[in-house]
């Protein structure tokens, strides 16, 4: 296990940031992709997260990879495409900073499904996910998503 929590799944994103989950942690609970949801990692990191990152600079994920037991701890739907290894949360500091990763995703990545998703408390994130078959992707953009 060692040696997987320090793999890369590209040049700036690694594995143990793609599964981390503090929920997880606190309820000892195993968080661990299997071959086909490591490989759809690995595919949002190239897909979204690298040509995100080229542009920003460093991006922070707050929620990547969940188990079905983590994703029903943290209240995720049901049919989530974290349980699949095909989503990734980014966090949002401003509104602006949210409209330009925004923008930029809808215009220059093949996306499934795009998110600008705040809650009441005021925090905000992207949802952002990438199909491995890209067949798959919808495009579905919502950029005003109340959590």
């Amino acid at each position: 296990m060692a040696k997987r929590k320090e793999l890369m799944l590209s040049p700036h994103f690694s594995y143990e940031e793609m599964t981390r989950s503090i929920w997880a942690r606190l309820h000892r609970v195993d968080n661990t992709p299997n071959d086909l949801q490591l490989a759809a990692l690995i595919n949002i990191c190239w897909k979204l997260g690298e040509p995100l990152r080229e542009v920003f600079g460093p991006i922070y994920v707050n929620s990547g990879f969940r188990s079905e037991t983590v994703n029903t701890g943290v209240h995720g739907v049901g049919n989530s495409k974290h349980l699949s290894g095909e989503a990734m949360d980014i966090r949002i500091d401003t509104v602006e900073q949210g409209k330009e990763y925004f923008k930029f995703i809808e215009k220059n990545v093949d996306f499934d499904q795009l998110l600008f998703e705040f809650n009441k408390r005021g925090a905000m994130w992207l949802h952002c996910s990438v199909c491995l078959d890209p067949k798959e992707n919808r495009r579905q953009a919502i950029r005003n998503y109340r959590v």
